[in-house]
């Protein structure tokens, strides 16, 4: 694959399925930072964060609002939130 091809590849997808994926991976590092157990968790709790993080941006709950809240349009407060929840009760269940 050349890379006149990777950046078609990329250019064709939606900005926020980039940006929230790693919005995910940042939070769920921070989380496993400060809440983690052992290192199995972050493997488990990468991709939960990740998914999370791109469900809430999908679904169209919150408009991309200022500046310092957003990264195009992601809402990254809301963004974040999800993934801190949802790696929260991933916490608590065990995880």
């Amino acid at each position: 694959m050349s890379s006149v091809d990777l950046v078609a590849a990329v250019g064709s997808v939606p900005i926020w399925l980039i940006i929230t994926p790693l919005v995910g991976v940042i939070n769920a590092c921070v989380f496993f930072l400060l809440a983690g157990r052992r290192p199995f968790s972050l493997f488990i709790y990468l991709p939960l964060a990740s998914l999370t993080a791109s469900i809430i941006q999908a679904a169209g709950v919150f408009e991309a609002g200022a500046v310092p809240y957003s990264l195009g349009d992601v809402h990254l407060v809301a963004a974040s939130v999800t993934a801190w929840a949802t790696l929260a009760l991933a916490r608590a269940a065990g995880l």
